[in-house]
């Protein structure tokens, strides 16, 4: 016990706390921790069982407009006064109250920054909300009326989990299923085949030319990795190229040295072993194999063990006009990401532990782009592509839906001299009237055809003036509404 004298000139008495006493206070703290934690798991394992939880992961090839569309689409539920929702039968029926946001709960993940993305499409002027660059999770809370027979109602409310991640993590999972040598002659062989060793010459002439068998040098390494980089950002850019590896290279500008030896031929699996540790082999595996182990098998486990349903989000346009070989790479991406999911429907008990995805969607997104004619088009032209990739997965049981879609709507058709065409606001505010070339339901069967296509690309559009005042203009969410939720409302 010490005392100590106060202003007042009065003595108080102190008893500061013994060690035990603060052990105690420490462990009851976490007693509380763990109560609140176990509490909300066991509202979350409810929620499963009685079919009130449904998580979806969101994702987009590049330039999809994933942040646009979850935007749009918690804007439309949350707002069903102002929202056109005619294909979501809730909505149709007046049955659609309203959403709340809130953190998804044990996910310990940030929340996707729907306030900063609305602001900026409701701002003067508009713009398009930034890309996300990093995981986030969040919960919609969907309030829906619910009608009882004996008379009288209530309502319901269904959890919608939102995971959202950049598709290009998406693009690593396959390299999962490969070693450092199998990933080198994977990535030989796709850039043998296509048109991406155009685009650095120079560079590919050097990776081919760097020996597994040589001793490593930093310095050289180093240099590679940023001519690599760059060379994948002007995959995409350039050639709207989808199956780029390592795709977090293209978000953030860490030093993974993840190069790829072009040539490994004369050397067997068993050779590779033996080299030395300070080798060019040697010294890249190790980089292949911390990559993968640090970044992208925790990515899966922590993120597609939850899912029940994955939609995924095409620029289908943006790649159709850029030719041939951007769709024959975007079809690539497709299979080697097929297996990536746990198909089929869950269990009684697997859906409170490990769930499945019994459903997976894809949208080809920014539909405003073209006139309401070549929707349909766009469609069946995306449907065919997964017809293409993935019937294995329809073997297993897995539903695939196709939609084509535009989470806001920039444009609008007008007839001049006779002729649709579509008029809006470009990037830079200019208003604009154009044609977009027809879209066909069918790939050009001869190589001669893609000049249809090319040099053809419509404007990109900058959103429409005057949402704050009204409702967010879209294009076929509804549908997109219906496909992942229909069963569940």
């Amino acid at each position: 016990m010490e005392s100590q004298a106060t202003g007042s000139g009065q003595v108080s008495l102190e008893y500061p706390l013994d060690q035990a006493d603060k052990r105690s206070k420490r462990l009851k703290e976490k007693l509380r921790h763990w109560g609140r934690g176990a509490q909300e798991k066991s509202h979350w394992l409810a929620e499963r069982l009685m079919d009130r939880r449904v998580c979806v992961g969101v994702t987009g090839l590049s330039g999809a407009g994933k942040s646009t569309l979850l935007t749009s689409l918690i804007y439309q539920l949350s707002h069903p006064q102002k929202a056109q929702l005619p294909g979501f039968a809730p909505a149709l029926n007046g049955d659609l109250l309203g959403a709340e946001l809130k953190p998804a709960l044990d996910s310990g993940l940030p929340v996707f920054d729907y306030e900063g993305c609305l602001s900026a499409l409701m701002s003067h002027p508009p713009r398009w909300p930034k890309s996300t660059r990093d995981v986030s999770a969040m919960e919609l809370h969907i309030h829906l009326r619910r009608h009882r027979r004996l008379g009288g109602g209530d309502y319901k409310t269904l959890i919608l989990e939102l995971r959202d991640y950049p598709g290009e993590w998406l693009m690593d999972l396959p390299m999962l299923r490969m070693d450092f040598r199998d990933w080198c002659r994977h990535q030989a062989h796709i850039i043998a085949s296509d048109t991406r060793a155009g685009l650095a010459p120079g560079l590919l002439t050097r990776l081919a030319a760097l020996s597994p068998e040589a001793e490593a040098k930093e310095s050289e390494l180093q240099a590679l990795w940023r001519e690599y980089r760059q060379f994948l950002l002007d995959c995409r850019e350039k050639r709207k190229l989808s199956y780029l590896q390592p795709g977090r290279a293209l978000l953030d500008d860490e030093d993974y040295q993840l190069l790829p030896l072009l040539d490994l031929r004369g050397f067997s699996a068993d050779q590779l072993k033996q080299l030395p540790d300070g080798s060019n082999y040697q010294v890249l595996r190790r980089l292949y194999e911390a990559y993968v182990e640090g970044k992208v098998a925790p990515f899966l486990e922590s993120h597609f063990k939850h899912l029940d349903r994955q939609l995924v989000l095409v620029d289908m346009i943006g790649t159709l006009f850029a030719g041939e070989q951007a769709l024959e790479d975007m079809r690539l991406a497709f299979t080697h990401i097929a297996d990536t999911f746990r198909y089929g429907e869950s269990g009684f008990l697997s859906k409170l532990w490990r769930p499945k995805v019994n459903r997976l969607l894809f949208a080809a997104t920014k539909v405003d782009q073209v006139l309401a004619a070549d929707h349909d088009a766009l469609r069946q032209l995306l449907g065919q592509q997964l017809q293409q990739t993935f019937t294995g997965a329809r073997h297993r049981g897995l539903p695939i839906f196709s939609e084509a879609i535009a989470a806001v709507r920039c444009s609008h058709e007008d007839q001049r001299n006779g002729r649709r065409m579509l008029v809006g606001y470009d990037l830079d505010g200019r208003y604009l009237g154009f044609e977009n070339a027809e879209i066909f339901s069918r790939l050009p069967s001869e190589k001669s055809g893609w000049g249809h296509y090319t040099g053809a690309a419509p404007p990109q559009l900058r959103p429409p003036q005057g949402m704050d005042s009204g409702s967010i203009p879209h294009i076929r969410v509804d549908a997109l509404l219906n496909l992942l939720l229909g069963d569940k409302v």
